[in-house]
């Protein structure tokens, strides 16, 4: 995968970032499902793409229904470039079993909620992290709710 490295300057940044990503993760799963031909994996790459599509709408409504002044709000110190690294580490090729995208969804989901976390981390007004919370918070749940649904993919 190779993200396309952003400029961070505002929390709306960090918002877009977040829903470029989960668009990303939707598109990769597309591309494996067009390699695969195993059901299983075919049955949680389905899952995968509803939900990150979700996920995006969630930030699209989000990023909506928040007060500009937070989304103007101009972040003192941009994320931590190892995230980028981290996603641009992600490679797929056919025959992917449902333990490597599993290991993928989870590296993407560890970036974003370290991409939140830091973001909350370089603010001082409360307000803005609260928001910055809700979305860290936001996947959080999301990367827990995506482990239980593995864990009932692989007993199928």
């Amino acid at each position: 995968m190779e993200p396309k490295l952003r400029k961070f300057e505002q929390i709306k940044d960090v918002l877009a970032y977040g829903q470029f990503l989960h668009q990303e993760i939707k598109t990769l799963a597309e591309k494996i499902e067009d390699l695969e031909q195993s059901a299983r994996l075919k049955l949680l790459l389905d899952y995968l793409k509803r939900h990150e599509e979700k996920l995006s709408a969630a930030l699209e409504r989000f990023a909506r229904d928040t007060r500009q002044r937070i989304l103007d709000t101009w972040l003192p110190y941009p994320p931590d470039p190892k995230i980028a690294k981290s996603l641009s580490e992600i490679h797929i090729h056919p025959h992917m079993d449902v333990e490597e995208v599993a290991k993928i969804v989870l590296k993407f989901e560890d970036a974003l909620i370290e991409l939140y976390r830091e973001s909350l981390n370089a603010i001082d007004d409360p307000e803005v992290q609260q928001v910055l919370r809700n979305l860290l918070e936001l996947e959080d749940a999301e990367k827990r709710r995506f482990v239980m649904n593995l864990a009932r993919f692989q007993e199928i």
